[in-house]
């Protein structure tokens, strides 16, 4: 298959550029500057498929931790089947799931070519001390622990054996509470020690997977840092300090704005500045040292958080970098993140990914909307076609 017009190859952009498809091998074969380009591609914009690297397939249509882990494994695995038709039609052809229970079956259905998908990078169950963040503890601990999307490990070799549990079971990736979300008044508190969290990155790095940290909190994301993580995700109190080790050590920061861009029904001054702060401040910190930014929009699936929508994250991130730079974040930036040199790029010999949209999305992000898409090719195979 051949492709011609206006192309952003995940890090600048072509003009007038053809690329070239094989579709056995689903990979490019070249990508070259060009003369004239096709009319029906003229006014469309071709660029690597997108990349959401922190979300979760909890199938559910609210907001509640205990619908999360009560609800019948059979109707959420129905619900997140939607949710992922709804995502490779809106050009995400690839995204990280960051602790759910279907996500691991959903991985390996795409993968056999049965799903109707965007390649899943799976993070199987999360890890959490027990206890601790999305424990539901309306529930008796037994309970708990047999309805969640949580491993609950205590101790650095219980860490390590709950990271080899999501390993036996076809995890991609590992996802670790560094911290709780907002507990009590708004407060913040740590979970899991320095000891255990690094226990849980270099389980995960013996395999040559990536390990990520949800970090609230200053100390939160400094005990990531120390960890040994690939990812601080979330980040809120993010430090000029802490910026500049993750900036030396390599570490991705996902911010994930798209979950604090939302309005609550109750009012908590404590929480409400420290999200304000976050969206003000702590992209800028991270950005300005040169620390890469991943999106990743923690979207659940619920109503106010429906997927579809996830190029909100790319929006958001573009007011404080520009277009151009979100566009990274949410290509090339966002496959270095998974560790996924293949995908992200459109380059002669990577995984033909790719998407078109009507205008030019490097000067507009708001062009990357699911109606907006009029093209979706994932592994060099046409998924979505809108073109005349």
């Amino acid at each position: 298959m051949r492709y011609s017009g206006r192309i952003f190859d995940g890090v600048s952009l072509w003009e007038n550029a053809e690329i070239e498809i094989d579709e056995t091998s689903g990979l490019i074969e070249y990508i070259e500057d060009v003369k004239n380009v096709e009319e029906k591609y003229k006014g469309l914009t071709f660029l690597p498929g997108l990349i959401d690297t922190h979300m979760h397939f909890f199938g559910t249509a609210s907001y509640s931790l205990l619908d999360w882990v009560t609800t019948s494994d059979v109707l959420l695995t129905i619900r997140s089947v939607n949710d992922a038709r709804r995502l490779l039609n809106a050009g995400f052809t690839t995204v990280r799931t960051m602790g759910d229970k279907v996500s691991l079956g959903m991985s390996k259905a795409e993968k056999a070519g049965i799903l109707y998908s965007p390649r899943i990078v799976s993070s199987g169950f999360s890890l959490a001390e027990t206890g601790g963040n999305d424990d539901p503890k309306m529930l008796d601990l037994e309970t708990a622990a047999r309805v969640s999307y949580s491993y609950y490990c205590d101790g650095p070799w219980e860490c390590r054996k709950a990271v080899r549990k999501n390993l036996r079971n076809g995890a991609e990736s590992i996802k670790v509470y560094a911290s709780t979300s907002f507990v009590g008044g708004g407060l913040i508190k740590d979970e899991l020690t320095t000891e255990e969290l690094q226990a849980i990155s270099d389980e995960a790095h013996r395999v040559r997977l990536k390990a990520a940290s949800h970090a609230y909190g200053a100390s939160a994301i400094d005990n990531t840092i120390e960890g040994g993580f690939d990812s601080v995700e979330h980040g809120l109190g993010l430090t000029e300090e802490a910026a500049e080790k993750m900036l030396k050590r390599k570490i991705f920061y996902v911010p994930t704005l798209a979950v604090y861009n939302r309005k609550r029904e109750d009012v908590n001054p404590y929480r409400d500045e420290i999200i304000k702060r976050h969206l003000e401040k702590e992209v800028n910190i991270a950005f300005n040292s040169g620390v890469k930014i991943a999106t990743g929009t923690d979207y659940v699936g619920s109503d106010n958080e429906p997927h579809g929508n996830n190029y909100i994250e790319a929006l958001l991130l573009s007011k404080y970098v520009g277009p151009l730079e979100a566009l990274k974040s949410a290509t090339s930036i966002s496959a270095e993140c998974l560790g996924r040199p293949e995908l992200g790029f459109l380059s002669k010999g990577k995984v033909a990914d790719m998407i078109a949209v009507r205008g030019d999305p490097t000067t507009d992000i708001s062009l990357l909307r699911p109606e907006n898409i009029v093209l979706v090719i994932k592994n060099g195979k046409v998924q979505k076609k809108e073109l005349n």
